[in-house]
């Protein structure tokens, strides 16, 4: 069924940065993760963020919607100013609740496992989080979750089950449960680390067009031809510090990087 859905209109670029991250440190422990990071990711643009395993790329990308909180540090994300400082408690200030809905209405992530509800078809998955995050009504939720999923090539499977798709499917999917929330910003871990490799590019594929609509973009990738390919900005993260930033040639070029990536030549 084709829906007369029309999708709110992106937001147009404008001269200031989508997301402004300054001074973030994350501790697990003992283990200090985040460094001291600050990014900027402008408006419209892809930003991917590349480095060796346990380097933080991952932890930084949680950092952006919240799903990990900074010890310090402060970030701003759509109109959403946040800094963060230890209380003398040890606990963490510097959120509230109303502030958290909002950032997360604002900011949708895919994971690297999917994290479909096995439970739910993909119908039910994509329009779940519209409901209860925006209160759209059920008639309002699924136009929206029928539009992208006919945006990501999955309309035809709407009344299917998980555990019925292969990898690529369900990673189809859950971009386009992160689309329902039409998002200012897009978060991507890795997304075709699990996925088998004839179904990388499906998934390389949408993501890619997503990127020529323009839309904000923050994607960790261990695909570095993708990442070249698709990026208006790459960033290196080594031992939780950013080694390295700029365009993709200007990083590829940079003697840390051309080392990390001596091994996979």
């Amino acid at each position: 069924m084709t829906s007369s859905f029309q999708p709110a209109p992106r937001p147009q670029p404008t001269s200031a940065p989508a997301v402004v991250a300054n001074q973030l440190i994350k501790h697990f422990g003992d283990i200090e993760v985040l460094k001291g990071v600050s990014l900027e990711v402008p408006e419209g643009s892809v930003t991917s963020i590349i480095g060796a395993s346990g380097s933080g790329k991952s932890t930084l990308l949680r950092c952006m919607n919240l799903l990990e909180r900074p010890d310090q540090g402060e970030l701003a994300i759509a109109d959403e100013a946040i800094r963060f400082t230890r209380n003398p408690q040890g606990g963490i200030t510097g959120l509230d609740r109303r502030q958290l809905q909002r950032l997360r209405a604002k900011v949708a992530m895919v994971f690297q496992q999917f994290n479909l509800w096995p439970h739910l078809t993909v119908l039910g998955n994509v329009i779940e989080a519209p409901m209860r995050v925006k209160g759209l009504s059920r008639k309002q939720a699924t136009a929206l979750g029928e539009h992208y999923l006919e945006r990501v090539g999955m309309a035809d499977r709407r009344d299917a089950y998980p555990a019925f798709l292969s990898g690529g499917q369900q990673q189809r999917v859950a971009i386009g449960r992160a689309l329902a929330m039409e998002p200012r910003l897009l978060l991507f871990d890795e997304p075709t680390s699990a996925l088998d490799p004839e179904r990388v590019n499906e998934v390389l594929g949408v993501i890619r067009g997503l990127a020529d609509e323009g839309r904000t973009m923050l994607l960790v990738t261990h695909e570095m031809h993708f990442a070249r390919e698709v990026s208006d900005q790459l960033v290196f993260l080594n031992q939780g510090h950013i080694a390295a930033e700029g365009t993709p040639e200007d990083v590829f070029d940079d003697p840390r990087c051309r080392q990390f990536m001596a091994p996979a030549a």
